[in-house]
């Protein structure tokens, strides 16, 4: 299968690792929800595959993945839709 356009890659890669470096700063923390950490893998757990088996409908469903993630519920948290997007566009305009 083929591998999603590189702007696309690269802003599912970003948003996964700022993802996952929030959630692991979390869990240093004393009494860390484990809803919270559940909710974060939830939106993030598919992506990277979506990414590596590229269909024409993925950047959908990747924006759907994201949006699982709801930050107003965890304040402080980042928004996943927001981060993606506007790295979407930043490595869009560079290309």
């Amino acid at each position: 299968m083929p591998i999603a356009p590189d702007p696309i890659l690269k802003a599912a890669n970003d948003t996964v690792a700022w993802a996952c470096v929030y959630i692991r700063n979390q869990t240093l923390r004393e009494g860390t929800p484990t809803k919270l950490v559940n909710d974060m893998m939830e939106a993030i757990h598919a992506v990277p595959q979506m990414v590596t088996n590229w269909r024409d409908d993925a950047l959908h469903d990747i924006r759907i993945h994201f949006g699982c993630f709801h930050p107003e519920r965890w304040p402080g948290s980042p928004d996943l839709v927001a981060f993606f997007e506007q790295r979407l566009s930043q490595y869009s305009s560079s290309t």
